[in-house]
């Protein structure tokens, strides 16, 4: 996970840079290697983390979290100091065509992600205070059968 987290903030490393965001590991511990599809594991964190982008401001910060829940899971933890979500709007933040971003967005990206969490046999879940900034959360099996 820790690899494929790397991966995926390379593809996002110019805009990083430009902007003077600062992206942080924190692990308490060596994170375990899973069994899961490496394309929709991109997928889900390059959704996650492009949002986390465009919820902070330029300077803004960003930690990256993993950590071993009980003997069969492990979760991911993405939390930036951006603006936050409105409580009222949290709840929809999964539905297909619902966006909080200013000027678009398909509203397809978290409603997409979700699934995907889903197929893989994970959980999503989210947590933000206005003005302070979000933080998701996507707990996924450590072994996983693929079907």
């Amino acid at each position: 996970l820790d690899e494929l987290l790397r991966e995926v903030l390379g593809f996002l490393e110019k805009e990083a840079s430009y902007r003077n965001l600062k992206v942080d590991f924190n692990y308490r511990e060596e994170p375990p290697t899973i069994v899961s599809d490496r394309g929709q594991l991109q997928q889900i964190f390059l959704n996650i983390i492009n949002n986390a982008f465009a919820a902070v401001e330029d300077g803004g910060h960003i930690e990256i979290g993993i950590e071993r829940v009980g003997a069969d899971a492990v979760a991911v933890t993405i939390a930036d100091d951006g603006v936050g979500i409105p409580a009222d709007q949290l709840t929809h933040i999964f539905d297909p065509f619902f966006t909080t971003k200013k000027g678009g967005g398909t509203g397809l990206g978290l409603s997409i992600t979700y699934g995907i969490v889903q197929k893989l046999g994970g959980q999503i879940g989210v947590k933000s205070k206005l003005g302070e900034g979000t933080c998701f959360t996507v707990t996924l099996p450590i072994g996983q059968a693929l079907g």
